[in-house]
Protein backbone atom coordinates (compact mmCIF):
# COMPACT_ATOMS: atom_id res chain seq x y z
CA UNK A 1 0.00 0.00 0.00
CA UNK A 2 1.14 3.54 -0.75
CA UNK A 3 -0.32 6.80 0.43
CA UNK A 4 -1.62 9.36 -2.03
CA UNK A 5 -2.78 12.70 -0.71
CA UNK A 6 -6.43 13.47 -1.30
CA UNK A 7 -6.52 16.92 -2.86
CA UNK A 8 -8.76 19.23 -4.83
CA UNK A 9 -8.14 17.57 -8.16
CA UNK A 10 -5.28 19.59 -9.63
CA UNK A 11 -2.75 18.79 -6.88
CA UNK A 12 -1.78 22.46 -6.60
CA UNK A 13 -0.47 22.03 -3.04
CA UNK A 14 1.05 18.60 -3.59
CA UNK A 15 4.57 18.03 -2.23
CA UNK A 16 6.77 14.97 -2.64
CA UNK A 17 9.89 14.03 -0.66
CA UNK A 18 12.81 12.40 -2.49
CA UNK A 19 15.36 10.77 -0.19
CA UNK A 20 18.54 9.74 -1.98
CA UNK A 21 21.72 8.02 -0.94
CA UNK A 22 24.80 9.12 -2.89
CA UNK A 23 28.53 8.46 -2.76
CA UNK A 24 28.89 11.90 -1.14
CA UNK A 25 26.23 11.28 1.52
CA UNK A 26 22.43 11.44 1.85
CA UNK A 27 20.39 14.17 0.17
CA UNK A 28 16.71 14.95 0.77
CA UNK A 29 14.73 16.98 -1.74
CA UNK A 30 11.14 18.19 -1.66
CA UNK A 31 9.33 18.76 -4.95
CA UNK A 32 6.50 21.32 -5.06
CA UNK A 33 3.82 20.88 -7.70
CA UNK A 34 2.59 24.47 -7.33
CA UNK A 35 6.02 25.80 -8.33
CA UNK A 36 6.14 24.06 -11.71
CA UNK A 37 3.33 21.55 -12.40
CA UNK A 38 4.72 19.97 -15.58
CA UNK A 39 8.25 19.82 -14.21
CA UNK A 40 7.03 18.35 -10.93
CA UNK A 41 5.06 15.56 -12.62
CA UNK A 42 7.95 14.57 -14.90
CA UNK A 43 10.63 14.63 -12.19
CA UNK A 44 8.50 12.76 -9.67
CA UNK A 45 7.71 10.08 -12.23
CA UNK A 46 11.39 9.59 -13.12
CA UNK A 47 12.45 9.35 -9.48
CA UNK A 48 9.62 6.90 -8.76
CA UNK A 49 10.78 4.62 -11.54
CA UNK A 50 14.42 4.64 -10.45
CA UNK A 51 15.61 6.53 -13.51
CA UNK A 52 18.33 8.42 -11.63
CA UNK A 53 19.55 5.48 -9.53
CA UNK A 54 23.32 4.89 -9.96
CA UNK A 55 23.66 7.78 -12.45
CA UNK A 56 26.53 10.26 -12.07
CA UNK A 57 26.57 13.94 -11.19
CA UNK A 58 28.41 14.54 -14.46
CA UNK A 59 28.57 18.33 -14.37
CA UNK A 60 29.71 19.94 -11.12
CA UNK A 61 30.65 23.61 -11.38
CA UNK A 62 31.33 25.38 -8.05
CA UNK A 63 29.35 28.59 -7.52
CA UNK A 64 27.08 27.61 -10.42
CA UNK A 65 25.33 24.23 -10.51
CA UNK A 66 25.32 20.44 -10.28
CA UNK A 67 23.78 18.69 -13.29
CA UNK A 68 22.61 15.09 -13.66
CA UNK A 69 20.05 13.01 -15.51
CA UNK A 70 21.76 10.71 -18.02
CA UNK A 71 20.54 7.31 -16.86
CA UNK A 72 22.12 3.89 -17.31
CA UNK A 73 18.76 2.14 -17.35
CA UNK A 74 18.24 -0.70 -19.83
CA UNK A 75 14.47 -0.19 -19.85
CA UNK A 76 13.81 0.97 -23.42
CA UNK A 77 10.32 2.20 -22.65
CA UNK A 78 11.61 4.27 -19.74
CA UNK A 79 14.31 5.69 -22.02
CA UNK A 80 11.70 6.76 -24.58
CA UNK A 81 9.61 8.34 -21.86
CA UNK A 82 12.62 10.21 -20.45
CA UNK A 83 13.58 11.51 -23.90
CA UNK A 84 10.11 12.89 -24.64
CA UNK A 85 9.80 16.64 -24.08
CA UNK A 86 7.40 18.54 -21.85
CA UNK A 87 6.02 22.06 -22.12
CA UNK A 88 7.61 24.90 -20.18
CA UNK A 89 5.83 26.07 -17.03
CA UNK A 90 4.95 29.72 -16.33
CA UNK A 91 7.62 31.70 -14.52
CA UNK A 92 7.19 32.41 -10.81
CA UNK A 93 8.74 35.79 -10.10
CA UNK A 94 8.61 35.09 -6.37
CA UNK A 95 11.06 32.21 -6.92
CA UNK A 96 13.61 34.37 -8.75
CA UNK A 97 16.52 34.68 -8.63
CA UNK A 98 17.56 31.07 -8.03
CA UNK A 99 18.67 30.33 -4.50
CA UNK A 100 21.12 27.66 -3.42
CA UNK A 101 19.49 24.24 -3.36
CA UNK A 102 16.75 24.98 -5.88
CA UNK A 103 16.17 22.22 -8.45
CA UNK A 104 15.20 22.75 -12.08
CA UNK A 105 15.31 21.08 -15.47
CA UNK A 106 18.15 21.81 -17.86
CA UNK A 107 17.13 22.40 -21.46
CA UNK A 108 18.26 23.48 -24.91
CA UNK A 109 15.38 25.71 -25.97
CA UNK A 110 11.70 26.42 -25.37
CA UNK A 111 9.69 23.32 -24.40
CA UNK A 112 12.82 21.13 -24.45
CA UNK A 113 12.75 19.67 -20.93
CA UNK A 114 13.28 15.90 -20.79
CA UNK A 115 15.20 14.27 -17.91
CA UNK A 116 18.27 16.34 -17.06
CA UNK A 117 18.07 18.28 -13.81
CA UNK A 118 20.34 20.67 -11.96
CA UNK A 119 20.74 21.89 -8.40
CA UNK A 120 21.79 25.52 -8.01
CA UNK A 121 24.80 26.48 -5.95
CA UNK A 122 25.13 29.74 -4.07
CA UNK A 123 26.16 32.49 -6.45
CA UNK A 124 24.17 31.13 -9.40
CA UNK A 125 21.89 34.16 -9.57
CA UNK A 126 22.01 34.18 -13.37
CA UNK A 127 19.97 30.98 -13.55
CA UNK A 128 16.30 31.37 -14.36
CA UNK A 129 16.59 33.60 -17.41
CA UNK A 130 15.75 30.79 -19.85
CA UNK A 131 12.07 29.81 -20.17
CA UNK A 132 12.73 26.19 -19.17
CA UNK A 133 14.62 27.13 -16.00
CA UNK A 134 11.70 27.03 -13.57
CA UNK A 135 12.42 25.58 -10.11
CA UNK A 136 10.15 22.72 -9.07
CA UNK A 137 11.86 21.67 -5.84
CA UNK A 138 14.60 22.29 -3.30
CA UNK A 139 17.20 20.44 -1.27
CA UNK A 140 16.01 20.52 2.35
CA UNK A 141 18.68 18.31 3.91
CA UNK A 142 22.19 17.30 2.86
CA UNK A 143 23.13 20.46 0.97
CA UNK A 144 26.57 20.11 2.52
CA UNK A 145 26.89 16.84 0.60
CA UNK A 146 25.81 18.53 -2.63
CA UNK A 147 28.55 21.12 -2.09
CA UNK A 148 31.24 18.45 -1.75
CA UNK A 149 30.38 16.53 -4.94
CA UNK A 150 33.61 15.95 -6.86
CA UNK A 151 34.26 18.31 -9.76
CA UNK A 152 36.43 17.81 -12.84
CA UNK A 153 35.38 21.25 -14.05
CA UNK A 154 32.68 22.25 -16.51
CA UNK A 155 31.95 20.21 -19.61
CA UNK A 156 33.61 21.15 -22.93
CA UNK A 157 34.06 23.71 -24.38
CA UNK A 158 34.04 25.53 -21.02
CA UNK A 159 36.15 22.96 -19.19
CA UNK A 160 37.63 19.47 -19.20
CA UNK A 161 34.80 17.63 -17.49
CA UNK A 162 32.80 14.68 -18.87
CA UNK A 163 31.03 15.01 -22.22
CA UNK A 164 27.38 14.10 -22.49
CA UNK A 165 27.66 12.25 -25.81
CA UNK A 166 30.09 9.57 -24.61
CA UNK A 167 28.08 9.11 -21.40
CA UNK A 168 24.99 8.34 -23.48
CA UNK A 169 26.85 6.10 -25.93
CA UNK A 170 29.22 4.26 -23.60
CA UNK A 171 27.38 4.42 -20.30
CA UNK A 172 29.02 4.29 -16.90
CA UNK A 173 32.21 2.69 -18.28
CA UNK A 174 33.18 6.00 -19.92
CA UNK A 175 32.80 7.86 -16.63
CA UNK A 176 34.47 5.24 -14.46
CA UNK A 177 37.45 4.97 -16.80
CA UNK A 178 38.05 8.66 -17.45
CA UNK A 179 36.48 10.38 -14.43
CA UNK A 180 36.68 7.80 -11.63
CA UNK A 181 36.20 10.28 -8.79
CA UNK A 182 32.81 11.55 -9.93
CA UNK A 183 30.07 11.05 -7.36
CA UNK A 184 26.80 9.36 -8.21
CA UNK A 185 23.38 8.46 -6.90
CA UNK A 186 22.96 5.11 -5.24
CA UNK A 187 19.19 4.81 -4.76
CA UNK A 188 16.28 7.16 -4.15
CA UNK A 189 12.95 6.62 -2.39
CA UNK A 190 9.80 8.64 -2.98
CA UNK A 191 7.00 9.56 -0.56
CA UNK A 192 4.11 12.00 -0.66
CA UNK A 193 4.33 14.76 1.95
CA UNK A 194 1.14 15.83 3.70
CA UNK A 195 1.82 19.57 3.67
CA UNK A 196 -1.80 20.62 4.26
CA UNK A 197 -2.61 18.15 7.05
CA UNK A 198 -5.40 16.76 4.86
CA UNK A 199 -6.51 13.17 5.38
CA UNK A 200 -4.45 10.81 3.23
CA UNK A 201 -6.12 7.92 1.48
CA UNK A 202 -4.42 4.57 1.20
CA UNK A 203 -4.69 3.19 -2.31
CA UNK A 204 -3.64 -0.28 -3.47
CA UNK A 205 -0.44 -0.34 -5.52
CA UNK A 206 -2.21 -1.73 -8.57
CA UNK A 207 -4.40 1.39 -8.76
CA UNK A 208 -1.63 3.96 -8.53
CA UNK A 209 -0.45 3.73 -12.13
CA UNK A 210 -3.97 4.30 -13.46
CA UNK A 211 -4.23 7.44 -11.34
CA UNK A 212 -0.82 8.72 -12.46
CA UNK A 213 -1.61 8.02 -16.14
CA UNK A 214 -4.56 10.39 -15.90
CA UNK A 215 -2.23 13.30 -15.15
CA UNK A 216 0.58 12.20 -17.47
CA UNK A 217 3.06 10.75 -15.00
CA UNK A 218 3.63 7.40 -16.70
CA UNK A 219 3.37 6.28 -20.31
CA UNK A 220 0.81 3.56 -20.95
CA UNK A 221 2.13 0.06 -20.33
CA UNK A 222 4.90 1.13 -17.97
CA UNK A 223 7.55 -1.53 -17.51
CA UNK A 224 8.12 -0.78 -13.81
CA UNK A 225 5.36 -1.43 -11.32
CA UNK A 226 4.35 0.88 -8.52
CA UNK A 227 5.45 -1.83 -6.09
CA UNK A 228 8.94 -0.36 -6.34
CA UNK A 229 7.82 2.84 -4.59
CA UNK A 230 8.85 3.22 -0.97
CA UNK A 231 6.83 5.59 1.16
CA UNK A 232 8.18 7.42 4.18
CA UNK A 233 6.70 7.12 7.66
CA UNK A 234 4.47 9.90 9.07
CA UNK A 235 7.36 10.96 11.32
CA UNK A 236 9.67 11.18 8.30
CA UNK A 237 7.16 13.33 6.47
CA UNK A 238 6.72 15.61 9.48
CA UNK A 239 10.50 16.06 9.69
CA UNK A 240 10.72 16.86 6.00
CA UNK A 241 7.96 19.45 6.23
CA UNK A 242 9.72 21.01 9.23
CA UNK A 243 12.86 21.32 7.09
CA UNK A 244 10.82 22.94 4.33
CA UNK A 245 9.21 25.41 6.73
CA UNK A 246 12.61 26.18 8.29
CA UNK A 247 14.03 26.95 4.84
CA UNK A 248 11.05 29.16 4.04
CA UNK A 249 11.50 30.98 7.35
CA UNK A 250 15.18 31.53 6.57
CA UNK A 251 14.29 32.90 3.14
CA UNK A 252 11.73 35.16 4.80
CA UNK A 253 14.34 36.40 7.29
CA UNK A 254 16.78 37.01 4.46
CA UNK A 255 14.15 39.00 2.57
CA UNK A 256 13.30 40.98 5.72
CA UNK A 257 16.98 41.66 6.34
CA UNK A 258 17.44 42.78 2.74
CA UNK A 259 14.44 45.09 3.03
CA UNK A 260 15.83 46.51 6.28
CA UNK A 261 19.20 46.99 4.64
CA UNK A 262 17.58 48.71 1.67
CA UNK A 263 15.54 50.85 4.05
CA UNK A 264 18.63 51.80 6.07
CA UNK A 265 20.51 52.65 2.88
CA UNK A 266 17.60 54.82 1.77
CA UNK A 267 17.60 56.64 5.13
CA UNK A 268 21.34 57.32 4.90
CA UNK A 269 20.93 58.70 1.39
CA UNK A 270 18.11 61.00 2.56
CA UNK A 271 20.22 62.29 5.46
CA UNK A 272 23.21 62.95 3.19
CA UNK A 273 20.95 64.75 0.72
CA UNK A 274 19.54 66.92 3.54
CA UNK A 275 23.04 67.77 4.76
CA UNK A 276 24.01 68.71 1.20
CA UNK A 277 20.97 70.98 0.82
CA UNK A 278 21.60 72.65 4.19
CA UNK A 279 25.24 73.20 3.25
CA UNK A 280 24.24 74.81 -0.03
CA UNK A 281 21.79 77.11 1.77
CA UNK A 282 24.47 78.15 4.28
CA UNK A 283 26.86 78.97 1.44
CA UNK A 284 24.16 80.94 -0.39
CA UNK A 285 23.30 82.97 2.73
CA UNK A 286 26.99 83.64 3.39
CA UNK A 287 27.49 84.90 -0.18
CA UNK A 288 24.45 87.19 0.07
CA UNK A 289 25.67 88.67 3.39
CA UNK A 290 29.12 89.19 1.91
CA UNK A 291 27.59 90.92 -1.11
CA UNK A 292 25.50 93.25 1.09
CA UNK A 293 28.55 94.08 3.21
CA UNK A 294 30.51 94.95 0.07
CA UNK A 295 27.71 97.27 -1.14
CA UNK A 296 27.69 99.15 2.21
CA UNK A 297 31.47 99.57 2.05
CA UNK A 298 31.15 101.30 -1.32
Amino acid sequence: MNKVQRGDGDGAKEDTAIRCTTTAGPITMVLHREWSPQGYIRAKSLFERGYYDHSHFFRVVPHFLVQFGISYTTDEELKRFAESTIQDDPKREDLMPFREGMISFAGSGPNSRTSQLFIAYEGAGGLGNSPWETPFGEVVEGMENVRKLYSYGDMPPWGNGPQQGPIRNQGSSYVEKNFPLLDKFLTCTVSRVDSSQDVQEEIPNENIQAMEDSVGDFPAGSGDSADDLQGGTPDDNSNVMKMVEDRRAIRGDQTHAKNNKDGNSSSVIKILALIFVVGMLVQLIARRNKSKHAEKSV
